[in-house]
């Protein structure tokens, strides 16, 4: 017997979504797809990539124009213990 949700996250996991893109956004990931890499993948490794270069542009504001403090005066200030 199949527990029930089970079968709900599996559904769930099944379902697609449609997004809309124009003929020449098509043209372009179909470009840069990889042989038997799907479309769905190949969004999430674009997504990643889009998170790793966010990360860097704050890692380099912060750098920038950050202001920095000491471990200690870290944890201090948000009340962290070593423990």
């Amino acid at each position: 017997m199949v527990h029930i949700s089970k079968v709900i996250h599996m559904v769930s996991q099944s379902t697609y979504k449609r997004i809309p893109v124009s003929p020449s956004t098509w043209e372009k990931l179909s470009l840069i797809k990889k042989p038997g890499e799907t479309f769905d993948q190949l969004i999430l490794d674009l997504v990643a990539e889009r998170e790793r270069r966010d990360i860097i542009r704050h890692a380099m504001h912060v750098s920038e124009e950050g202001e920095y403090v000491s471990l200690d005066e870290a944890r201090e200030a948000w009340g962290l213990n070593e423990d």
